[in-house]
């Protein structure tokens, strides 16, 4: 079995398709599918099974093996860019994955200042749900993930402490309020827009033994957005998520104070490469007060 091979496997278990798997990796179909037989007839197992109507599936072999394959794929990557660094040429490539507001927010300028120094890395880029990106670290599909905190499973590394605000249609009466608390919205029309902070929110209300009338619920910020300034109702949604989205409706804080912590995942800190500990010190340099 070879790296190639490994590597082949990867990646049509990622896609479920041999097509795009061969597309994404330039080679031909029949090249692909025959790397994958080879590995199957080398292992005796059936890592992955071809269904007319539901296409490639993984075996529960398959998904415990993808994940070993994984392993050996990024220790490859570190031994390679060992072995660089040592030669003083700083390759590689570092697959990260965020959820879409902090994907916009954290990673342009943590790529933009580690390609001043160092050109010649590659970043694998991926953006998901809060779950999905989570999962994919969990997994070793991500080298690094930007995740809501807490995660047990993980080594995570804290970046910022995002705040709720509240998002008031124009001319709606809280916007006289000095400071607006959580008992104000007890039974207001609220449009909650979905993003890995709804426990949060509803602890807070709950606390303060408040109802959380949620009237809209949306996946989309620029959505909240527009449907408040209809005067649909009061947004709940993230500052950061918000600052996302220019716009002209008033913005408020809640208190007490709802928050979500933010952070860096890896599947392990010990075993990280040199390009995922670049990726963290960097992070940590641009958006920690006081790096841990």
């Amino acid at each position: 079995m070879t790296i190639t091979q490994i590597m082949i496997f990867v990646r049509v278990a990622e896609t479920l398709n041999f097509t795009q798997a061969a597309q994404e990796l330039h080679m031909t179909q029949p090249a692909v599918s025959h790397a994958i037989a080879s590995i199957e007839n080398e292992l005796d197992v059936q890592l992955l099974l071809r269904d007319r109507k539901k296409g490639v599936l993984l075996t529960d072999v398959g998904q415990r093996v993808v994940r070993e394959f994984r392993s050996i794929l990024q220790s490859m990557n570190r031994v390679e860019q060992q072995v660089a660094a040592e030669k003083g040429l700083e390759v590689g490539t570092i697959t990260v994955g965020a959820f879409p507001s902090a994907s916009a927010y954290f990673l342009p300028p943590i790529i933009h200042n580690i390609q001043q120094n160092y050109p010649k890395l590659i970043f694998d880029l991926h953006e998901g749900s809060t779950n999905e990106v989570k999962e994919w670290v969990h997994s070793r599909r991500l080298d690094a993930g930007i995740i809501l905190l807490p995660d047990p499973l993980v080594d995570a590394i804290p970046l910022h402490s995002d705040r709720m605000v509240l998002l008031l249609p124009d001319g709606h009466p809280l916007q006289k309020q000095s400071q607006i608390t959580i008992r104000h919205l007890h039974g207001q029309d609220m449009i909650l827009c979905k993003g890995g902070h709804e426990v949060a929110i509803l602890e807070a209300f709950d606390q303060e033994k408040s109802q959380l009338a949620i009237r809209f619920t949306t996946h989309n910020v620029s959505t909240l957005v527009n449907m408040v300034r209809q005067g649909l109702g009061i947004g709940i949604v993230s500052d950061l998520a918000l600052s996302m989205f220019p716009h002209e409706l008033a913005v408020k804080p809640v208190y007490p104070v709802i928050q979500r912590q933010i952070g860096i995942a890896v599947p392990s800190l010990e075993q990280a490469s040199l390009a995922t500990r670049l990726f963290i010190k960097t992070a940590q340099e641009l958006f920690v007060t006081e790096p841990v």
